[in-house]
């Protein structure tokens, strides 16, 4: 790893490249059909009637992993995502998404996935795998130095190539009555990267990308970009424009899924908010980091490590945090998700957020809120 290489400025570049990958696969109406595979078993969110993977989830999973392992080959074996890499393609044949070393062997395996066919998507998206990315725009701000004598061994990563499949699969979009708040559609899809300490738990590092922000022409888009960063030597972040004046007469907003429990919703009116839904965690989290919403409540265990390690670090940076829903309830204080390895095997469980999740950027506002949430 040579002396300039950033971690921040290198996950920023791979979310990026991210976003790049699944425009690549979007804008190919065909090719998304080829691309998409239903998961089963273990692999599904049981809240859902379907749940699908595509190639562009594990393509994008892998770049990352392939990417940040080869610069920081300490952290190589801790760094894990949504998705299988296994693949079934149309003649029965099992393959497994793998990076090469060349632009070439990433093709190979991808028209592998194809049956063989459509060779000139798998060269393409093989040639974005391997590009060099170097992406910079105003709204990043400055990239922070990251302190010299950060142990890489005691870091690992969970990866959400692509949240909101079903969003990204489908295409269409529907608005809420909220300024900045969308309730269906490509603006709720995000690349989610997040970094933590293993022997803490604590999410350190956060970056967030949504590859469908910005729509330039038909089926051209840009990315917006987040990162957050909370260490116990440096917080820093560029959210700094997102920042909303402090007044107490300010609607207050409150951002659920469409299957959250009526009674809670109830309590959250009794408190004066305004409720908004939508898809996708990595979205409705990122709303409460950008000011859009105060707070994003889960009360279901169907979120993952993956939905909620990278926007956690940017909220920690901001000053804010998500919670273990239940056990900020029963305790009524915050308690903070962290990320703590089993130390048994205990299936893939461990990766689940059973408790549900609290999302919220001030946490001076969590106790009317824990304290309404406790009424019986």
């Amino acid at each position: 790893m040579g002396d300039n290489v950033n971690l921040l400025r290198e996950l920023i570049n791979c979310a990026e490249k991210a976003a790049n990958i699944a425009r690549i696969c979007r804008s190919n109406t065909e090719l998304l059909a080829l691309l998409v595979q239903e998961k089963t078993g273990a692999e599904a969110n049981q809240r859902f009637e379907h749940d699908f993977k595509t190639l562009a989830d594990v393509l994008i999973q892998e770049t990352i992993k392939h990417e940040i392992g080869q610069l920081f080959p300490a952290m190589r074996q801790a760094i894990q995502g949504e998705e299988s890499p296994n693949f079934t393609n149309k003649l029965g044949q099992k393959v497994t998404i793998a990076v090469g070393n060349t632009s070439a062997e990433t093709a190979a395996c991808l028209s592998s996935v194809l049956g063989g066919d459509h060779q000139n998507a798998s060269e393409a998206l093989a040639a974005e795998v391997h590009r060099k990315v170097a992406y910079d725009n105003v709204m990043l701000g400055d990239i922070p130095e990251l302190p010299a004598a950060m142990d890489y061994s005691n870091l690992g990563i969970w990866i959400d190539p692509i949240d909101a499949t079903a969003e990204y699969i489908s295409g269409d979009t529907v608005f809420t009555n909220f300024p900045g708040i969308t309730s269906t559609g490509l603006d709720c899809v995000t690349v989610l990267i997040g970094v933590y300490e293993r022997d803490s738990g604590l999410p350190i590092i956060g970056v967030v990308a949504q590859p469908f922000a910005n729509k330039l022409e038909e089926l051209v888009y840009s990315t917006s970009l987040y990162w957050g960063v909370c260490l116990s030597t440096l917080k820093a972040h560029n959210c700094q424009s997102f920042d909303k004046p402090n007044d107490v007469d300010r609607v207050k907003i409150g951002i659920f899924s469409s299957s959250e429990d009526a009674k809670i919703l109830e309590r959250f009116r009794d408190l004066k908010y305004q409720l908004a839904f939508s898809a996708g965690a990595g979205h409705k989290a990122l709303k409460v980091i950008s000011s859009d919403a105060d707070v994003y409540l889960l009360s279901k265990g169907s979120t993952f490590r993956w939905d909620t390690c990278a926007p956690q670090a940017i909220l920690r940076a901001l000053g804010g945090d998500v919670l273990d829903y239940a056990k900020s309830v029963v305790e009524q204080q915050a308690v903070p998700l962290k990320y703590l390895e089993p130390e048994l095997d205990c299936g893939s469980d461990w990766k689940r957020n059973a408790n549900g999740l609290i999302a919220i950027r001030d946490l001076k506002t969590v106790k009317e809120l824990l304290d309404k949430l406790h009424e019986a």
